[in-house]
């Protein structure tokens, strides 16, 4: 009836191991792990083992090997998801005005989330994406970029690795329309001016550790995107 237990190959383990780091946020989609031969060396491991454990990630579709051994975090929401969806918004204001309904419902949490829970660490990050939001905007730079890792970094602060994958999930089929969009609306420079203001008032209810305030703020951000977004296509 039972079997003998087999001991676990060093692929496995190894496997395992950065998959565990995913699970906990310790490695986020886009992060790009270290060279085969760190990773061989920080694991005390031949980098033939290494090989077929990452391999088993990129099948799995954790993972993504690129050219030159470069090897990047993926999100865990399957391109299934992802790639109609991506096709369903592009060119479609309506659709994507329904994305945006359904980021007020995440980020309005996630907001209010990272108030309570963001660390020095969360703080920091989010105080550099900010400043380089800021450059942009002053150097009349669209500031998409930045833009989205400022609110993947609010994603990230709240300690949800769910809720930080599927952020970066609908930043990845945002980002063209987003582009269009700012082209647009920075034609105004009032606009560039409101858009500064608001991210800033959302860093600063966060770094006060106010979540009321950081709901608040990002709602105000988000209906005023939504709003600019109805007035381009009407």
């Amino acid at each position: 009836m039972l079997t003998r237990i087999q001991p676990k190959r060093f692929s496995d383990e190894i496997a395992e191991q950065i998959l565990g780091l995913i699970k906990k946020g310790k490695l986020k989609p886009g992060d790009t792990l270290p060279s085969e031969r760190e990773m061989a060396s920080s694991l005390g491991v031949s980098p033939p083992p290494l090989r077929e454990g990452l391999k088993k990630l990129e099948t799995l579709g954790f993972i993504e090997i690129q050219p030159r051994r470069k090897i990047v975090v993926k999100s865990i929401i399957g391109k299934s998801m992802q790639d109609p969806l991506a096709q369903a918004i592009e060119g479609d204001i309506d659709m994507v005005v329904q994305l945006l309904e359904v980021r007020k419902i995440l980020e309005s949490w996630a907001a209010s989330r990272a108030a309570q829970r963001a660390d020095k660490a969360h703080i920091m990050h989010l105080q550099e994406v900010f400043e380089e939001l800021e450059k942009d905007f002053e150097t009349d730079t669209l500031g998409v970029d930045a833009d989205a890792r400022f609110h993947l970094a609010i994603y990230e602060a709240t300690g949800n690795t769910i809720l930080c994958h599927i952020g970066f999930t609908i930043f990845d089929i945002l980002w063209q329309s987003q582009k269009l969009t700012r082209e647009t609306m920075f034609k105004e420079e009032e606009n560039k001016r409101r858009l500064l203001e608001q991210h800033q008032a959302i860093f600063q209810a966060i770094k006060d550790g106010n979540p009321r305030k950081a709901r608040s703020a990002i709602l105000s951000h988000l209906n005023f995107a939504k709003k600019k977004i109805l007035e381009l296509a009407s």
